[in-house]
């Protein structure tokens, strides 16, 4: 019953939140390329991490590397938009110990290789559904890297310079 009941919900969003997730994507990379040292290499496009049977995985949004000490990062940039939703549980399946240990096995890394982003309305209201999201994420993320990108990209310098005391 469950499954016929998503079939028929409206989808007609998933083409607009496809866009302003790419977008926020490919914002977030250009901001650290411009910001970040020299030494950090930015690939907005990395390869898929293969960790399933038939050769699925997993493809970030974008891999830094510091060439003086090797290691990488691997970050999952997730935008909100006006309406709420669950990119921040989407994004959750990177919290799991075992897919971070195959990553790091795979990767010269940190020992936690993966550092998230959220930006968008859906994380920056001042109201209390933004509240609930802030809290949802403090929650969810306590153990883990991240950050909140403010309107404007008003604290990317400071994302930066978390990353950088990372790798």
């Amino acid at each position: 019953m469950g499954a016929k009941h998503l079939s028929k919900r409206d989808t007609s969003w998933v083409g607009e939140a496809r866009i302003t997730g790419d977008l926020g994507e490919q914002n977030f990379a250009v901001l650290m390329e411009n910001t970040l040292p020299d030494h950090y290499e930015v690939n907005p496009s990395p390869k898929k991490i293969v960790l399933y049977s038939n050769g699925k995985g997993v493809v970030l949004d974008t891999k830094i590397t510091n060439s003086i000490t090797g290691k990488c990062l691997f970050v999952e940039k997730k935008s909100g938009g006006a309406g709420g939703g669950n990119a921040h549980e989407r994004a959750g399946k990177f919290l799991s110990k075992r897919i971070q240990e195959r990553v790091s096995e795979m990767y010269d890394t940190v020992e936690d290789p993966f550092f998230f982003v959220f930006s968008g309305k859906t994380f920056n209201q001042k109201n209390d559904k933004g509240v609930k999201y802030r809290d949802e994420l403090r929650e969810m993320f306590h153990y883990s890297q991240y950050a909140v990108l403010k309107e404007g990209n008003s604290n990317y310098k400071e994302i930066a310079q978390q990353i950088m005391e990372i790798i």
